[in-house]
């Protein structure tokens, strides 16, 4: 827990200097919270994939796709400063989990603002009861521990054009194959599926989700920090 807090306090320096881009991040998720209100029931009328794709890059990312990069500025004086008043034996493993607190931060309070919205706003009340959506929240909040987690990952490779087209095309490959794949096997579209799911097993379906969800976010810790080591970032 000592280590969380100490990460928090590199997290918090750079959430001061972020409120722009935060706001901005904000701005256009308003856009994502009307078009999957307002969509859902032609979705669940019609089954259309672009639905599932919001769905799964809203609680992948968040906003934060407008976040600040520490390891595309680590030239700044603010950081090396920062890692110097920590013990090197622990250094790296606080910087990680601040890269981590720092995604949640970018993510987790607008998506959990996003579900108490759609319940409310969108007929997802008449096809789950109150126990039933909290487990289809925990199930999409899921997807951002053991997915969005792989964000802070992809800010210790080099910062490079070519390596961010690669990325954004394998991970468009994967969302539409895990489309695909839902459609293909049990007939229903990825939301849809969801809600299913959180609908007949309630309890088994958030201890699953979130049983997966703590174990990705531990090897991806240990995974970033295997990247880290093979690269001279101090």
């Amino acid at each position: 827990m000592q280590k969380w807090k100490q990460a928090w306090q590199i997290a918090k320096f750079e959430l001061s200097v972020s409120t722009r881009k935060i706001a901005f991040g904000c701005l256009i998720i308003l856009g994502f919270f009307s078009y999957a209100i307002s969509s859902f029931q032609q979705y669940l009328d019609n089954n259309v994939i672009g639905y599932d794709l919001f769905f799964i890059l809203f609680f992948t990312l968040g906003i934060n796709i407008g976040n600040p990069n520490y390891w595309h500025l680590k030239q700044a004086d603010v950081y090396p400063l920062l890692m110097t008043q920590l013990p090197l034996p622990i250094q790296q493993e606080i910087v990680i989990k601040s890269r981590f607190i720092i995604h949640f931060c970018f993510s987790f309070p607008v998506q959990i603002a996003f579900l108490i919205i759609f319940y409310v706003a969108s007929p997802i009340a008449d096809l789950l009861s109150i126990p039933a959506y909290i487990a289809f929240a925990i199930i999409w909040l899921s997807v951002n521990l053991y997915i969005g987690t792989l964000t802070p990952i992809s800010e210790v490779y080099p910062a490079n054009w070519l390596f961010t087209v690669a990325m954004t095309f394998f991970f468009l490959f994967i969302f539409l194959f895990i489309l695909t794949l839902s459609n293909l096997i049990f007939d229903h579209s990825v939301v849809k599926l969801s809600i299913i799911i959180a609908k007949n097993w309630p309890v088994i379906s958030s201890m699953v989700s979130l049983i997966i969800g703590f174990a990705a976010v531990k090897a991806h810790q240990i995974y970033m920090k295997q990247i880290m080591n093979k690269r001279d970032y101090f």
